[in-house]
């Protein structure tokens, strides 16, 4: 599973930053995605990553499984690297609980806008 580097908008919209994601899937034009941060303000909704130095990530780093985002093929700067297996194993766990939500099946989770 790839980690990539992209450009991403926070949560109020306010602006965007350039973060690492985890690339779930591809979905018609866009891609499913988990974000990777290194802050800890919400417990509770992360989840450590095993190995977060397999991906170029130079510190403790977390993934937020409370929702995914979609962004387009132009939000991507570039490849980090592959997952671990057990760090893509939980991945993977995460899309499955989220593709038994409503929310999945009407691709109703958070969008990037597509500037």
């Amino acid at each position: 599973m790839e980690v990539w580097n992209a450009n991403v908008y926070f949560d109020d919209m306010s602006g965007a930053k350039n973060r690492p994601v985890i690339v779930l899937e591809k979905r018609d034009d866009e891609y499913t995605i988990l974000m990777i941060t290194s802050s800890e303000r919400m417990p509770g909704r992360m989840i450590k990553l095993e190995d977060p130095y397999e991906v170029m990530l130079d510190k403790t780093s977390s993934v937020r499984v409370d929702r995914l985002f979609r962004i387009p093929p132009s939000k991507f700067n570039y490849k980090l690297g592959d997952l671990c297996e057990s760090d893509a194993e939980t991945a993977r766990s995460i899309l499955e609980e989220h593709r038994a939500t409503k929310a999945y099946k009407r691709k109703a989770y958070r969008r990037t806008q597509n500037v």
